[in-house]
């Protein structure tokens, strides 16, 4: 055998191997993205139910919600009665409720490392009564990498949305 017939069978093998190997990553990686989506939704419909219990213990009505997940697969379920002007937030353990009018601002804070990697991404919501923390990243994460834009991009939606409206709705009273 020559060298160059040893290199086409090296090389046949090393495509071999690399298509195998892009196969069970493609296979295994769709398990895994069903997996989180079916996670998802199980946690924002347990985060739901109990918004729903709360808002028909203080018959109030809620009509827009939005539901965020955090790196500890544990969710965030915003939801907003425009009637009665109340911004409900329910937490795994925990439910908060204040109206508009008690909304004093909202940002998001984060701590960088001396390796430039981001930690306890989180949005503070400040009121006229506390300052409600919720926790988006608490591990390190690359500010670059998928899944820290991912945390930097939805704690920063979550201040938006509650910017736009708390601050709307008080404008128009």
């Amino acid at each position: 055998m020559s060298a160059t017939t040893i290199f086409q069978y090296i090389l046949l093998i090393a495509l071999i191997l690399f298509t195998a190997f892009n196969f069970y990553a493609f296979t295994v990686g769709k398990k895994k993205k069903q997996q989180a989506t079916n996670n998802y939704q199980q946690t924002l419909k347990a985060l739901e139910q109990q918004a729903y219990e709360a808002m028909q213990e203080r018959k109030i009505h809620f009509d827009q919600k939005q539901g965020y997940i955090n790196d500890l697969n544990e969710g965030i379920l915003i939801t907003f009665d425009h009637a009665n002007h109340l911004v409900g937030i329910t937490l795994k353990d925990a439910f908060y409720l204040f109206g508009f009018s008690d909304f004093l601002g909202v940002k998001q804070t984060y701590d960088t490392l001396e390796n430039g990697k981001l930690t306890n991404i989180a949005v503070e919501i400040e009121t006229k009564d506390s300052v409600i923390t919720l926790l988006f990243g608490t591990k390190e994460w690359k500010r670059n990498s998928y899944l820290g834009k991912f945390l930097l991009s939805d704690s920063q939606e979550l201040c938006t949305l509650l910017e736009r409206e708390c601050k709307s709705a008080a404008s128009t009273n």
